[in-house]
């Protein structure tokens, strides 16, 4: 089964944050590399996304909320936290991995 993905703003906002990151503290051609694999990493979620580990907060939630991890170099950086309705793929934000954990109040599930 393929499912549909669906970005949610606060998730397009925060790689336009994390790229701008990027650019300034590495480089622009990093930045660019880092946006293009966020989006590529996000759309593979398209097939067996359940297949990806429920993320560290999911017990605080009524939705059932899996994280991707993605980034450059051998190490991904960065995670993607999303929950599935249906035969939507919801991404709802993206976090360093070494952010804190999310919270209720930090995102909406009115999906």
């Amino acid at each position: 089964m393929n499912y549909r993905v669906v970005i949610h703003e606060v998730a397009k906002e925060d790689i336009r944050r994390n790229a701008n990151w990027w650019a300034a503290n590495h480089s622009a051609s990093q930045a660019e590399s880092w946006f293009h694999n966020a989006f590529d990493s996000i759309e593979s979620l398209a097939f067996m996304p359940e297949s990806h580990p429920l993320a560290p907060e999911n017990d605080e939630f009524t939705a059932e909320l899996r994280e991707l991890h993605f980034g450059l170099g051998s190490r991904p950086g960065y995670r993607a936290v999303f929950c599935i309705s249906g035969d939507v793929v919801h991404v709802l934000t993206i976090r360093r991995a070494a952010q804190d954990r999310i919270s209720p109040t930090d995102i909406d599930l009115n999906l």
